[in-house]
């Protein structure tokens, strides 16, 4: 995935025979970040082009063959679908890149090493979140201690709003520290997201509670919700990559599955 070259071995004792004799050559893995980035946008317009498409034969058109499996496969309002798993997935993928940024930068003893490393278990997080929508869960608690009408018919969005809070807070000075070009990218990528995640849906509680949810405003907030979160987190994606390209240059992952440690005398 990174610009620089990631390396996979084989272990030394068995690859001469699987290689037919000779020695295996290392597979240098190199993906150009334009590339991941122009790959998982074009994945993100499929899937909002699909999600707009199955609201609109929710909302205006009659059975037809295989409607009801189309809905469900693409309706950016519904848990463990395509557009979903596709959100888990680039959140994941996120709080990967930032894990190997995180070991980089703690193998150099950076200053900076701890925030990287908070960062990778925010994504992870938001990751878990997203797969397992455990957001939405907290919208009974939060109801039980506040009145939620209105734009805050959903709930969560007052925990949530606070935490994001929070965490901006906490990392302004990480942020002042990153280099020019990748902070500016860092802080579009999080504006375009939290806008989304919870600007959005602020608007969307407002019209909920006045027009109900089968309507088109509130159906095409929802794409545009998800279209902003989706777009958010691949732009994130696309910083992390530029990051790695221009001041990790040296890095490379190397992966060897070791063979199996010999019993101790004792075991046997």
């Amino acid at each position: 995935m990174f610009e620089n070259s990631s390396v996979v071995e084989a272990p030394t004792g068995a690859r001469a025979a699987l290689a037919g004799g000779s020695a295996a050559t290392p597979l240098n893995l190199m993906v150009g970040e334009r590339r991941v980035v122009a790959t998982l946008l074009s994945v993100a317009a499929f899937l909002l082009l699909a999600g707009f498409l199955s609201l609109v034969a929710k909302l205006y058109l009659t059975d037809f063959f295989g409607r009801d499996l189309f809905i469900g496969l693409f309706d950016l309002n519904n848990e463990s679908n395509m557009p979903a798993n596709f959100s888990a997935l680039i959140l994941l993928l996120s709080a990967v890149t930032l894990g190997v940024i995180a070991w980089s930068r703690r193998q150099n003893a950076s200053a900076d090493a701890f925030s990287w490393r908070a960062l990778t278990f925010i994504f992870g997080f938001l990751a878990l979140d997203e797969a397992a929508m455990l957001h939405e869960r907290t919208a009974d608690i939060t109801r039980s201690v506040v009145k939620a009408d209105g734009i805050l018919h959903y709930a969560w969005v007052l925990p949530y709003g606070i935490l994001a809070l929070i965490v901006g807070l906490a990392f302004v000075r990480f942020l002042i520290q990153l280099p020019g070009g990748i902070r500016s990218r860092v802080i579009v990528a999080g504006a375009v997201y939290v806008m989304g995640a919870l600007g959005f849906e602020l608007l969307e509680g407002l019209v909920v509670s006045t027009e109900g949810t089968q309507n088109l405003l509130n159906q095409s907030l929802i794409v545009v919700e998800e279209g902003m979160e989706m777009l958010g987190v691949i732009l994130f994606i696309g910083a992390l990559l530029s990051y790695i390209r221009l001041y990790l240059p040296g890095l490379q992952l190397h992966l060897r599955v070791a063979a199996p440690a010999a019993p101790d005398a004792a075991d046997r």
